[in-house]
């Protein structure tokens, strides 16, 4: 579990997601907006899993610090900006 958010993952995972995103805005098939929203969801959950699993071993005085670079951060970002605006072309 050592260094595991400056692995190549969380920076994959939310560039797929854009990726996704994007070809939904171009295709508009329903299964890349259905990626896109797992791609983006997926690291929310694992920190969430992680979080529960620091809580029930160390207590509620554990200190976690996360170390995310500009392009992983910018690239969460993006990946929920462009869902929300995918989402508003499915309401009309």
């Amino acid at each position: 579990m050592n260094d595991f958010l400056s692995s190549s993952f969380s920076t994959s995972v939310p560039f797929a997601s854009v990726v996704f995103s994007i070809l939904y805005m171009i295709y508009n098939n329903i299964g890349l907006f259905i990626l896109s929203a797992v791609c983006a969801s997926l690291p929310a959950i694992i920190f969430l899993c992680v979080s529960i699993y620091i809580f029930f071993q160390f207590g509620r005085h554990a200190t976690i610090e996360i170390n995310l670079d500009m392009v992983q951060l910018g690239l969460v970002q993006l990946s929920v900006i462009l869902i929300v605006i995918n989402s508003f072309g499915l309401i009309k």
